[in-house]
């Protein structure tokens, strides 16, 4: 198998990397709709409260080669077609002030408090475990049946155009997920905040019919298989055999693969993508690195692969030395590619999940910071890589994906580097 990477094409250029190092004009995320091509481009700050906020939308007829920018308002319609003929759309939810609410001060943790012990009132109770992260920042972690009724919900949102109609509907969608574990966030200034609840995955049709979507738990977790809270993050599956309106979590994957030590350093298994191989197979790529709990931004990729439709997976190895929102993308002519980052950015191919192509370099992981428009004597990680590092992949023809990523060190008409969004035809012969 060849992979080719074709001409650089522009979205959106934005700031300058040195008004905002992180968060505007990053995260692009695509969505095929059949006649076009959506992408959506973060412009906030990244963090819980911001992931719900609104984005700068554009659209391609023509499989990227040019862009127009369109309302916002067109994100409810970018869903994933189902087989009912509706068209359903899981969006980004920011977190949830909360007015009133307390927290139990850890300090009166003993030995023998009862954690099953549920919030009275606005008095949430201790949490089931909790960090801190840099800044002074705090990680609540509760499980959901634990807090109060308006904040324990077990729940997606979702965005449905029922079949024949134009208008998209907003859906509240039931989870079955036993261990969902909620964050409360504490700022420095005391504020409180639910973290939003959504799948960070992108939904995919099933050889089975049935929806399939990852996602990961929260900062940190209760592990089903001993109740306990783990500071790591989880990878989880979920499926849907009735069109979306309800979620079973079909698989968690905890870190390490035995659930049971924490040998070293690691966020845990979160950002994550699966796809379906021809022999009826699937493979589970994983994230295992998460800068603040880390101290640095890269660590190995996992891979796992389940031979019984998702209910048990084999013990999650090393396939790469990094890779940030691992994403799969199957083509019709039957290559699969692979694409992950930070810091570079891959992209690799297989027809059957076990045998990979070498990986092709889309950017480099050696330091980019001269680019800078302003370069610095010592760079920090962000400087150095010059890039979100998030690239998305979608197929747009048989043999043909698009490549959609950000670019901090792009010049715009006159020179200056811009964050810039942009995407790149990636064409594989086999």
């Amino acid at each position: 198998m060849k992979i080719t990477l074709g001409k650089e094409r522009v979205i959106v250029r934005g700031i300058k990397p040195e008004e905002k190092a992180w968060g505007p004009y990053q995260f692009p995320r695509p969505y095929h709709l059949g006649d076009r091509i959506m992408v959506s481009v973060h412009v906030e700050d990244d963090n819980l409260k911001t992931y719900g906020d609104t984005c700068r939308w554009f659209e391609s007829w023509d499989n990227g080669k040019s862009w127009k920018e369109r309302d916002s308002s067109v994100a409810k319609t970018c869903g994933l077609k189902l087989p009912n003929g509706d068209r359903l759309y899981l969006p980004p939810i920011s977190g949830t002030k909360l007015e009133g609410y307390s927290l139990t001060d850890v300090l009166f943790n003993t030995p023998d408090y009862d954690y099953t012990k549920q919030a009275v009132g606005k008095q949430l109770p201790l949490p089931d475990g909790y960090q801190t992260w840099p800044g002074g920042f705090m990680m609540y972690a509760f499980k959901a049946e634990r807090l109060p009724e308006e904040l324990a919900k077990k729940e997606w949102i979702g965005y449905r155009i029922p079949a024949g109609e134009t208008e998209p509907v907003m859906e509240r969608i039931s989870l079955d997920w036993p261990y969902l574990t909620h964050i409360v966030y504490k700022d420095t200034d005391g504020t409180l905040t639910l973290k939003g609840h959504f799948p960070r995955g992108n939904l995919k049709l099933g050889p089975d019919n049935a929806l399939w979507v990852t996602a990961f738990s929260g900062e940190g977790h209760l592990n089903p298989k001993n109740g306990q809270y783990s500071p790591y993050y989880s990878a989880e599956l979920f499926r849907s055999d009735d069109n979306g309106h309800t979620f079973t979590q079909w698989a968690h994957m905890e870190y390490p693969a035995d659930g049971d030590e924490y040998p070293y350093k690691s966020g845990g298994f979160s950002d994550s993508d699966i796809e379906f191989m021809p022999d009826g197979s699937i493979v589970w790529f994983m994230r295992s690195v998460w800068g603040p709990t880390m101290g640095c931004e890269w660590s190995p990729m996992y891979m796992s692969r389940s031979e019984d439709g998702g209910k048990t997976w084999s013990k999650p190895k090393p396939f790469a030395p990094t890779g940030i929102l691992p994403r799969l993308c199957k083509l019709s002519c039957g290559a699969i590619l692979l694409c992950y980052a930070r810091p570079g950015m891959f992209i690799q191919g297989t027809l059957d999940g076990v045998e990979w192509t070498e990986p092709v370099v889309a950017m480099t992981p050696e330091d980019r910071s001269h680019l800078l428009n302003e370069p610095v004597e010592v760079p920090t990680f962000h400087q150095w890589a010059g890039a979100c590092n998030n690239p998305e992949l979608i197929p747009i023809e048989d043999n043909k994906a698009l490549f959609v990523y950000s670019d901090s060190y792009y010049p715009d008409e006159d020179g200056t580097r811009r964050k810039t969004i942009l995407c790149r035809p990636v064409t594989v012969e086999l």
